[in-house]
């Protein structure tokens, strides 16, 4: 999967912002400051990095302009921090941002094009899944298991969809192992499923499938009806256009039993409650965090389109506040 990083124009032209810092003093933020001196008027103020390492030649942007620790921002006007990161660090840089009381609105990530418009399809997901391993106990301990412990719900069947190499089941698998009977990973990539094979080797519980995903059209997923007293997806349908949410709501309404319950983990960019102070996109792939355009309100009036109950809907913040929802879902 080719990934293109472009500095965001279109956002600080819109918004009147002149005056920016970059956060990112490597190859991108490199090439986002040659960017900036052909065709605007916008001024980096300096570059903003974790790690300050600066090129020998005298013609690189970041030895022109200087490089800064993050907490020099306490210090200093602007108008906007412009990431120049990979995909994957956002959220790790933003963490950082928000301790030193940055507000999320002067935070801009970078327009990002990706060579397919299918989040599943392609390979080049290395970088992510490493990153997300890191924050995979954070988000299991901190979200997942506090909403799922106020509801009845079985773990005799699980399906986690879509899978990725099996983060939130290895940490979902140490505290309810005992109450699993068969756990079943499924993932579009090939890859990420090999690899889930390797990591759950030592217990017999475990079932790997590769789902079908077509860039035009919705597959159903190979499992019979009435499979799984538990589904849950997280940090993968955050990506899902409406069309898709709804497809594989309905699928989860196929495939849960009586009385099973369905954790989603979604966008909520579409709600006029979040501001992200620039043009809310159809594509995934020009949004904050890569969210799609839809709202709790939407997966609501989904599922319940579907026969769900709607048993809660849980606001979180990622990166910007409230961008997601988790709904809980259970079937009559």
């Amino acid at each position: 999967m080719y990934i293109e990083y472009t500095f965001p124009f279109s956002t600080c032209l819109s918004q009147k912002i002149t005056r920016i810092y970059v956060f990112g003093a490597g190859q991108i933020g490199n090439k986002f400051q040659q960017q900036i001196e052909e065709q605007s008027d916008i001024v980096n103020l300096g570059f903003i990095d974790n790690f300050i390492t600066v090129a020998n030649t005298q013609n690189d942007p970041v030895k022109k302009i200087g490089v800064s620790k993050p907490d020099a921002l306490n210090d200093v006007k602007f108008d906007a921090i412009v990431l120049a990161c990979s995909y994957y660090l956002i959220p790790e840089i933003c963490d950082c941002l928000f301790r030193l009381g940055i507000d999320s609105n002067k935070i801009i990530t970078p327009e990002i094009r990706f060579s397919s418009n299918t989040p599943a399809l392609g390979d080049g997901w290395d970088n992510f899944y490493n990153a997300s391993e890191e924050r995979a106990d954070d988000k299991v301990k901190g979200i997942i298991v506090p909403i799922i412990e106020k509801h009845p719900i079985s773990f005799e069947r699980i399906l986690d969809f879509p899978s990725g190499r099996g983060r939130i089941a290895e940490h979902l698998f140490k505290i309810y192992g005992d109450k699993i009977h068969t756990f079943t990973l499924c993932d579009a990539n090939k890859e990420a499923i090999e690899y889930c094979k390797e990591r759950f080797s030592h217990s017999d519980c475990f079932n790997y499938f590769t789902n079908v995903v077509d860039e035009w059209q919705c597959v159903k997923l190979d499992f019979d009806d009435n499979s799984f007293s538990f589904i849950y997806s997280f940090d993968s349908m955050v990506h899902f256009s409406y069309k898709w949410l709804d497809f594989y709501i309905g699928e989860f309404k196929r495939t849960l039993q009586s009385g099973g319950y369905a954790f989603v983990h979604h966008s909520n960019l579409a709600s006029p409650n979040v501001d992200i102070r620039r043009h809310k996109s159809e594509y995934w792939q020009n949004n904050p965090s890569w969210r799609s355009l839809v709202s709790a309100e939407d997966v609501h009036m989904i599922a319940e389109r579907h026969g769900f109950s709607v048993v809660e809907q849980t606001l979180i913040n990622w990166v910007i506040p409230n961008l997601d929802c988790i709904t809980i879902l259970r079937r009559q």
